[in-house]
């Protein structure tokens, strides 16, 4: 299970080259095998008690490890990919030659597209060996930056010219190294914020899903249906209509006309404390235009907005129920309402709770 965990089977893929067979040996392979082993060890220093952290690299020469020899490579080593939250690249000269290499930056960031996931932030680039002739304007569309700059990356090799080679690549089979080392614990330090960030935004998206299927469900939502105790009689009909439809409602009554100042933010902070634990917030429209505009900049607005602050949790869902039609529907109205962050509902032509169980639907939908 990975440190973020679903939709991600891994927090990190690694994309590197097995190089060039050297007598039987794949020096790049064994470098970048090692390089994986101590960010992986790194990174699981700063990973929270109890949590784990999945970091894959394929390693399907090695038997026992890696992917399964009956499976089909291909499919299998893309599903892999696919289910990573980050793709780091260690990116040399042999990487960039590879054609598997760039079918699998390909897959990663196709997948992060279809999750609805921006993956430009979520790419990180290990140099590791100084690039070969790959000029600017063929540079891989993954590996640039929102200017469309090559991504500058960490430089993890040392040398120049025919002597470059990647930090620690003498030193491999005795553990790489200290000035690579320290390049490792300074990556990991940062590979760890982004999978915190990762993690704190798939944490909402999770949120919010769970609350897009309840909210979305057939009945069982508490709802709050804001109404004027002078318009009693359409308050209670709509009242009984949602309640008939399976949804619970409060208050369970109108909101009284109080004159005295004391009393009237006693009921306010009453109204706030109820709202605060309602999954939506219905506006009932009446004949009287003026006093809905009160209603859309008093009980939407400031009531949504302290009842939000007072539960920890994002803005409710909130509409104004628009039972009468014109005068009270006028384009500014309804622009009105919109800036304020509230749907209108057209509930003149019938029935209010499919009207009411459509609109949840929708306001449901996570972003």
């Amino acid at each position: 299970m990975a440190y973020i965990g679903g939709p991600f089977k891994h927090d990190l893929f690694i994309s590197y080259s097995h190089g060039v067979d050297v007598g039987g040996r794949l020096p790049l392979r064994d470098w970048s095998r090692a390089f994986a082993d101590a960010l992986r060890g790194e990174l699981l220093q700063l990973a929270v008690p109890g949590d784990s952290l999945s970091l894959f690299i394929d390693e399907h020469d090695a038997p026992g490890h890696g992917l399964d020899p009956m499976a089909p490579l291909t499919e299998q080593l893309k599903a892999e990919v696919s289910a990573s939250a980050l793709l780091v690249v260690l990116l040399s000269p042999p990487y960039q030659k590879s054609t598997w290499c760039r079918d699998e930056r390909a897959w990663w960031w196709q997948c992060q597209v279809a999750l609805g996931r921006s993956p430009a932030d979520r790419i990180v680039l290990g140099r590791i060996w100084p690039e070969g002739p790959w000029p600017e304007d063929r540079w891989p569309p993954e590996l640039v930056d929102s200017a469309g700059h090559p991504l500058i990356g960490y430089t993890l090799h040392s040398g120049s010219g025919p002597a470059a080679r990647p930090k620690g690549w003498t030193q491999v089979a005795s553990g790489l190294g200290t000035e690579l080392l320290n390049d490792v614990v300074s990556l990991s330090g940062d590979l760890s914020l982004k999978l915190g960030a990762i993690r704190a935004d798939t944490d909402r998206r999770r949120a919010a899903q769970d609350e897009a299927q309840r909210l979305a469900g057939a009945g069982g939502q508490l709802l709050y249906l804001h109404g004027r105790a002078d318009r009693a009689d359409d308050w209670e009909r709509a009242f009984n209509a949602l309640e008939q439809g399976g949804y619970a409602v409060l208050p369970t009554e109108p909101e009284p006309i109080e004159r005295d100042a004391k009393r009237a933010a006693a009921l306010r902070e009453e109204r706030v404390n109820t709202l605060s634990g309602c999954d939506a917030l219905l506006l009932l429209g009446s004949g009287d235009g003026p006093a809905v505009d009160a209603d859309l900049s008093v009980v939407g607005r400031f009531y949504r907005e302290s009842a939000r602050q007072r539960a920890s949790r994002e803005s409710l869902p909130c509409a104004l129920l628009d039972t009468v039609g014109p005068p009270l529907d006028t384009p500014r109205r309804r622009s009105t309402a919109r800036n304020l962050g509230t749907d209108w509902l057209d509930a003149t032509q019938g029935p209010v709770v499919p009207v009411v169980r459509q609109w949840l639907a929708g306001a449901a939908t996570p972003s």
